[in-house]
C-alpha cells in the first residue's frame, strides 16, 4: 500500500504544486497590476495638485506688479522734480529782479588838498576864462573807511581867471575851479578853489619896441647932454645915459604874459567832501 500510494502520490504532488505556483503567479500578477494603478492614480494626484493649470491662475496676477512698479516710478520722477524747484526759486531772485548789493563807499573830507600836474600849457593870452583844461593827481590822497583818490586819476579844471602882466611890478592873475575827478570807470563831481599854481612869465612885447625905447632914451639924453655940457663929449656922456634909461624904461613897462606848463604844478582845495566808491 505505502508502495502504491508512493507512485501515485508523487504525480498528484506535482500536480498539486505546479497548480499552486500557477495560482500564485496568476495572484502575483493581479497583486502587481493592483499596485501599479495604485501607484499611478497616486502620481497623477500628486502632478495636480504640485502643477495647477495654467488656466486656474488669475488673470490679474501678471498686471498687478507693473501696476505697482508704475507707481513707484511715478512717486520717484514727482520726487526729483520736487527737489529742484525751492532751489531755483532760492537763488533767482537777485537775477530776476536785477538788484545787486549796495556798493561799499567813503569819504574825502572837505579841506583835502589836491596836487595836480597840468595836462597841457595854459597861458593868458592863449586861453580863455571859463574854458575847460585837465590835469592828473600827482599823489593820492585818502579818506575816511578806506576811501582813496589814486595818483594818476584825471581831474577837470575850469579857468576862472586870465590877467597878464602890464609891466615889471604888475602881477600876473590865474585861476582854476576843480570839476570833477575821474578813476575806476567812475566820475566823481568836486567843490573848491584854487590855491597856487606853477606860473611862467613871458614877455609879451616886441624886441624892436625896445630897440626903439631904447634909441629914444639915447637921443634925448645926447640932445639933454651937448645942451648942458655944451659940448660933444657932453653929448656922447648924455647919449649913454638917455640909453641907459631908455632900456630901463622898456624893461619896466614891458607886458608879461603868465603860463603854465605842461607838467606844471597847480594846487587845489576840496571845498566840499566827495564820496567814492571803494
Amino acid at each position: 500500500m505505502p508502495k502504491y500510494m508512493s507512485r501515485t502520490a508523487v504525480p498528484l504532488l506535482v500536480t498539486a504544486m505546479l497548480a499552486a505556483a500557477c495560482g500564485g503567479e496568476k495572484k502575483s500578477d493581479t497583486l502587481a497590476q493592483d499596485s501599479t494603478l495604485n501607484a499611478d492614480m497616486q502620481m497623477a494626484n500628486r502632478d495636480t495638485t504640485a502643477n495647477p493649470q495654467l488656466n486656474d491662475v488669475p488673470a490679474t496676477s501678471n498686471t498687478t506688479a507693473p501696476t505697482t512698479s508704475s507707481h513707484t516710478t511715478t512717486t520717484h520722477t514727482t520726487t526729483k522734480t520736487h527737489t529742484p524747484a525751492p532751489a531755483a526759486t532760492s537763488t533767482k531772485p537777485a537775477t530776476s529782479t536785477g538788484a545787486a548789493p549796495a556798493a561799499r563807499t567813503g569819504t574825502i573830507a572837505a579841506g583835502t588838498s589836491l596836487a595836480l600836474a597840468s595836462s597841457s600849457r595854459v597861458c593868458t593870452n592863449t586861453n580863455k576864462v571859463g574854458e575847460r583844461v585837465n590835469a592828473t593827481l600827482s599823489q593820492a590822497v585818502s579818506g575816511s573807511n578806506g576811501a582813496v583818490i589814486p595818483a594818476g586819476a584825471s581831474v577837470a579844471l575850469e579857468i576862472t581867471q586870465l590877467k597878464r602882466s602890464e609891466n615889471v611890478n604888475d602881477k600876473i592873475q590865474m585861476g582854476f575851479r576843480p570839476v570833477s575827478v575821474t578813476f575806476g570807470g567812475h566820475t566823481y563831481p568836486l567843490e573848491g578853489h584854487y590855491a597856487d599854481a606853477q606860473i611862467d612869465k613871458v614877455k609879451n612885447q616886441p624886441g624892436s619896441k625896445d630897440a626903439q625905447k631904447v634909441a629914444t632914451g639915447a637921443v634925448v639924453g645926447a640932445v639933454l647932454g651937448k645942451v648942458i655940457g655944451k659940448s660933444t663929449k657932453g653929448a656922447v656922456i648924455g647919449g649913454a645915459v638917455g640909453a641907459a634909461a631908455g632900456a630901463g624904461a622898456a624893461a619896466t613897462t614891458a607886458n608879461y604874459e603868465g603860463c603854465v606848463p605842461d607838467g606844471g604844478r597847480i594846487s587845489v582845495t576840496l571845498d566840499g567832501p566827495v564820496q567814492v566808491q571803494l
